[in-house]
């Protein structure tokens, strides 16, 4: 009886013993499963890449039959499924939950993995519950009392987690920290792609800050020039009739008109800076009124006749305008940026011709000045309508001028609802510059 009784222990204690080795060995496995899992999840700066890696360790390790992957979206508004096993996508991707509760309709605590009773999901789940295998299991990951997402995992009728209880906690706290740290690294990177884009936006405004000094500098130069060149003129041809260092009246008629041309130049010059700043300063008038573009073309093209212009080029002016309705400008200073361009348009054409044409187009009436002169480069055509700024630059150019000519041209027509295009193929091959203007 003794031995027997013995021999019945001896069983009993190998069966513990084999009991306990394998336990040891599951539980050995598991932390060896957690630790690779701890590695991955560092490395998974993604929340996508974190809820395919908590499916494929409840699937393989913990046996589930189906399993879903929640995580909250970034509004905080609700858990977006991220990852599904055993059942179609197109229907595991559907089942959004609201939050900070997914389960409003029941008492449960969030923060607690526990079995769902169908009455928890009111059978919203039940695409999860896959026959056979209906019990459903709630998986919560916490981080700093907030629900950062959960699994919801099918598992066989009868199943007993509390074996695996310690690893899937640790199993938890891993994922919770993952996902957050996923949070950290997308705000991060948001912070640094909005940081970098705003590097390159203070490196272009410097390198605009930069060009603009460059171009104020010689305009300051160049407009001490343009001022000296015709004061000069006119004390000299002044001082000469004084002196009457002239052969008869006709030689001193023609020191005067010379004299009166660089003296109107000078005022050209000086009424070009003065508009220029009344535009930055919100001074500018315009009255806008219902006015007859024939006529203001009629008065323009009277003064027009006037500009000097090389022997062969042509100045072709638009005929009858009787069909042109009326418009809504400052008659004054459209006449103004038209003879601008006009007189432009003639500067810098040494032959061919200078055409003026007047089209009616939907709601408004275009003025375009065409010339076949030196043209614009396509890299100079994004300066042009920038303060001090010519097609060419230094002090050397052949063209006189400020250069503000046609930004208070871009001002105007914009004070007046309009506006102005330049077009050019390139460098010799012509300009044409269009005014467009709201029919009244």
């Amino acid at each position: 009886m003794e031995l027997l009784r013995a021999q019945r222990q001896m069983s009993s204690l190998a069966q513990e013993v084999n009991e306990l080795r394998t336990s040891l060995a599951r539980r050995t496995h598991q932390m060896s499963v957690l630790q690779h899992v701890a590695e991955i999840l560092a490395a998974t700066p993604k929340v996508g890449q974190v809820a395919s890696v908590v499916l494929d360790v409840f699937v393989q390790e913990f046996g589930a039959r189906s399993c879903m992957v929640w995580i909250m979206e970034d509004s905080g508004a609700s858990y977006q499924p991220r990852a599904g096993y055993g059942l179609p996508r197109n229907l595991w991707s559907q089942l959004q939950l609201p939050a900070p509760n997914p389960f409003p309709n029941a008492p449960l605590v969030l923060f607690q993995d526990q079995w769902l009773e169908p009455a928890v999901h009111g059978g919203q789940l039940n695409p999860l519950m896959t026959p056979g295998h209906p019990d459903l299991y709630f998986v919560p990951f916490e981080n700093q009392l907030l629900l950062m997402g959960f699994a919801i995992i099918g598992l066989e009728t009868g199943r007993i987690l509390e074996e695996d209880q310690n690893t899937l906690t640790i199993f938890q706290r891993q994922v919770a920290v993952s996902i957050y740290n996923a949070w950290l690294f997308r705000d991060l990177g948001e912070q640094r792609d909005v940081l970098r884009s705003q590097t390159r936006e203070l490196e272009k405004a410097n390198a605009a800050l930069l060009e603009a000094d460059r171009f104020r500098s010689e305009f300051l130069a160049l407009t001490s020039h343009e001022l000296r060149t015709p004061l000069t003129g006119i004390l000299g041809f002044t001082r000469l009739v004084l002196d009457g260092l002239y052969e008869d009246e006709d030689d001193m008629r023609h020191m005067l008109m010379d004299s009166y041309a660089s003296g109107k130049h000078l005022l050209e010059l000086l009424n070009d800076i003065l508009d220029l700043a009344k535009i930055e300063s919100g001074r500018m008038q315009i009255d806008l009124e219902s006015f007859s573009l024939g006529i203001l073309m009629a008065e323009a093209s009277s003064i027009v006749a006037g500009y000097p212009r090389q022997p062969g080029v042509e100045l072709i002016w638009p005929g009858d305008l009787g069909s042109i309705p009326e418009v809504m400008v400052d008659p004054g200073r459209l006449k103004q940026v038209l003879l601008n361009l006009v007189s432009n348009a003639l500067k810098f054409t040494k032959d061919g011709s200078v055409k003026v044409l007047v089209e009616r187009g939907i709601g408004e009436v275009s003025i375009s000045v065409v010339d076949t002169g030196i043209g614009v480069s396509q890299d100079a055509q994004r300066y042009l309508f920038q303060k001090f700024v010519q097609a060419q630059g230094g002090h050397a150019r052949q063209y006189g001028g400020t250069g503000l000519g046609l930004v208070i041209c871009k001002h105007l027509m914009e004070m007046m609802n309009g506006t102005i295009r330049l077009v050019s193929e390139g460098e010799g091959k012509g300009t044409c510059l269009t005014l467009s203007v709201p029919i009244a």
